[in-house]
């Protein structure tokens, strides 16, 4: 090296000259290499999550309603299930429940409370008696 010019790595100069060593550069998210290790650590993570649970849960619960008293009552119960994550969405702080935290608070929100209503909607219309 030339008299004078700075080591890349950090060190010393030839003239005796502490220089401290350069950060690296980040790299943007979206141009990381993906690491399917982390990628299973993270999956493992959200297993131990629960909001997870509590959506499955809610969905069984549906499921085993629907079956014992009928298909509207599923889906009165289903609709409760997203309306309760609706409202764990917005009350809930950063980074708010893994299961239903996917865009803004506002349009998780939105999304869900729009599902609720369709499912109810569909639930009070739909037949009940034999056919």
């Amino acid at each position: 090296m030339p008299d004078g010019e700075l080591d890349p790595g950090g060190g010393m100069t030839q003239d005796g000259t502490q220089v401290p060593a350069q950060a690296p550069a980040r790299i943007p998210a979206r141009e990381q290499r993906l690491d399917p290790r982390a990628i299973a650590r993270a999956s493992q993570d959200a297993a131990r999550n629960a909001s997870l649970w509590w959506v499955c849960g809610g969905v069984l619960l549906a499921v085993v309603v629907a079956l014992l008293a009928g298909t509207a009552a599923g889906s009165w119960v289903l609709a409760g299930v997203l309306l309760a994550g609706a409202v764990a969405r917005v009350l809930l702080p950063k980074p708010g429940p893994v299961a239903v935290a996917v865009r803004s608070k506002t349009f998780d929100a939105t999304v869900l409370v729009v599902l609720a209503v369709g499912i109810s909607v569909l639930a009070a219309i739909l037949p009940t008696g034999p056919i």
